[in-house]
């Protein structure tokens, strides 16, 4: 297990010091489109300026690549520490979020983050947390394809029964399988998950080794990706940029719209989103790309 947690360490050194071409990516291959993964966007009442203003310019900056369409990777809005007599609130941020993305006039793909579950809908309690998410963006799981891509968004914020961990429920898990057994082996697949398969995230930010931010059944959907031609998996919730090899599958986390909750970076990573190239073969490349937000109070942060 040291061997093995010194080996990803390293490998997440390497990569850190580098700009990552990504798998099997060839530069001398014609770009045949583009997407931006933007990621902890954190709209939150206390701030909804602030963070409707950044939303607007990282969205502005990922448009001007010549992006085809943008994936959120959850954390749209912070709703889950609302109350049942905070509806209006939900909503507000919610529809100030959702108009800032239809504004843009950019297609967006939605992934649920644990901030986005709002326990309360038609004023009835809601155990999962995902009927407002839905009444908004539709379903917290699901698939599609662009351009000879498979693309899947799961929803990683479910909950484990039995250890109260984030999980991708049994039901998603047998609907990932037949999903997947509807194209073939060679298609190119990217998945997107809000709460991390893999990350160093507390030894970058605490010096200490744990699976605290790690849905529980990580393993199990793994092993379902690896009988595909995965080319990334792209995470959110840690608010770092960071990229991990391993068992020839990329694990890719995206950084933070909002870096460091709208304070200013998070270690060393900027207010951001990833801009992915995809080839005319299906293989990727991606950046890091800082859109340019300077936060009010950045100095003090560093």
């Amino acid at each position: 297990m040291k061997k093995l947690i010194i080996a990803i360490s390293l490998i997440a050194l390497f990569l850190s010091c580098t700009e990552n071409s990504g798998k099997n990516s060839n530069p001398g291959k014609e770009v045949a489109f583009s997407f931006a993964f933007l990621t902890d966007v954190h709209m939150n009442s206390n701030n909804m300026d602030v963070s409707a203003a950044g939303l607007k310019q990282a969205l502005e900056h990922a448009k001007s690549q010549n992006i085809d369409f943008v994936i959120f990777g959850g954390d749209l809005a912070d709703l889950d520490h609302l109350q049942p007599q905070d509806s209006l609130r939900a909503d507000s941020l919610m529809s100030v979020f959702k108009l800032a993305v239809t504004g843009s006039g950019v297609k967006a793909y939605l992934t649920i983050g644990n901030h986005d579950r709002y326990y309360t809908f038609n004023n009835e309690p809601d155990v999962s947390g995902s009927k407002f998410f839905e009444k908004y963006f539709g379903d917290t799981y699901y698939s599609f394809d662009h351009k000879g891509v498979h693309f899947v968004i799961l929803n990683s914020v479910q909950i484990n029964d039995s250890t109260g961990k984030y999980c991708v429920g049994p039901e998603q898990v047998e609907w990932l399988k037949s999903d997947l057994a509807t194209i073939s082996r060679e298609t190119p697949l990217v998945v997107v998950t809000h709460v991390p398969f893999q990350s160093l995230y507390y030894p970058a930010m605490e010096g200490v080794v744990k699976d605290a931010d790690m849905f529980s059944n990580f393993k199990e959907v793994w092993d379902i990706l690896l009988d595909y031609n995965l080319k990334v998996i792209l995470q959110g919730h840690q608010h770092l940029h960071e990229e991990l090899l391993v068992n020839n599958t990329y694990f890719v986390t995206g950084g933070a719209v909002s870096a460091g909750w709208w304070g200013g970076p998070l270690l060393d990573t900027e207010e951001g989103y990833m801009l992915v190239r995809v080839d005319n073969e299906g293989n990727m490349s991606w950046n890091y790309i800082d859109y340019g937000w300077e936060a009010a109070n950045k100095q003090e942060n560093r």
